[in-house]
């Protein structure tokens, strides 16, 4: 993917991000690299987005991909996105 492409799923993944911190009274004042857990995502949000996520990017995750390194941040999630997105359909 190149890098606007990559800004766009980065982007897109943090709006998810807020949408769903914003239903909780977070406040959705966090950056890109910032982990997810230290700015109030709870588990179960955590799985909303990951949800989110497939649903905006139409993708499935694959189990081996769904681990806390991946969902981190919403740059890890934008770079897993990528993977998923460029590797081959079986």
């Amino acid at each position: 993917m190149s890098a606007t492409v990559m800004e766009s799923v980065a982007s897109r993944t943090m709006g998810l991000a807020y949408e769903i911190a914003g239903r909780h009274a977070i406040k959705p004042a966090f950056g890109p690299g910032d982990a997810l857990v230290d700015v109030g995502l709870s588990s179960l949000d955590l799985v909303n987005l990951m949800i989110a996520v497939e649903s905006e990017f139409d993708i499935m995750i694959p189990p081996s991909a769904l681990t806390p390194k991946n969902f981190y941040s919403i740059e890890t999630i934008a770079r897993m996105v990528e993977t998923v997105c460029s590797a081959p359909s079986a």
